[in-house]
């Protein structure tokens, strides 16, 4: 099995960067991952073309699926969740033997030209639409509609953006 992160041309990791199960992340040409990020494999991870994603940022926390769309950036100290210990086992420590914990994994989406800020966190299977901004510290609790603006604890619309262009997989 190769092991190695699979990066398009053009994609750069500046290190140090821990990458958990490599061998399940994709990374589009011309992205950029800044130096102290964590990125956790889990059950997939694609970053699309032309993505930042800033220093100590977290991401794919708990290890379902992450899809990063293009011109995406994610500002320094994010976190994004695809999965969760649940409270419904008797412990919710990741390194309890498997059969003392209930792990809920799902799918994470941002997409094309999306922005997350500074230590925003992303809760699992939230998906953050086309062109729509989180604001720094938001908790996103649930999705964001495309081109809107969301701010605060738990994040709620407080703007909207104006339309994002057209994607490549819009054409």
């Amino acid at each position: 099995m190769d092991t190695s992160i699979r990066m398009d041309a053009g994609a750069q990791i500046h290190e140090p960067v821990v990458v958990l199960k490599p061998w399940q992340v994709k990374i589009g040409h011309d992205s950029r991952v800044d130096a102290f990020v964590k990125i956790e494999g889990g059950e997939g991870v694609s970053i699309g073309p032309w993505v930042h994603i800033a220093s100590f940022c977290h991401v794919n926390v708990g290890g379902g699926r992450l899809e990063i769309g293009e011109h995406v950036s994610v500002a320094s100290g994010a976190a994004i969740l695809s999965g969760s210990n649940q409270p419904d086992a008797v412990s919710m420590s990741s390194v309890s033997p498997a059969q003392l914990q209930h792990v809920e994994r799902r799918q994470t989406r941002i997409e094309a030209y999306a922005f997350v800020g500074a230590g925003a966190i992303l809760l699992p299977g939230v998906t953050i639409g086309k062109g729509a901004v989180v604001g720094a510290g938001a908790v996103v609790t649930k999705d964001v509609p495309a081109g809107q603006i969301w701010a605060g604890v738990p994040a709620r619309q407080i703007g909207t953006r104006l339309p994002a262009p057209r994607t490549e997989s819009d054409a």
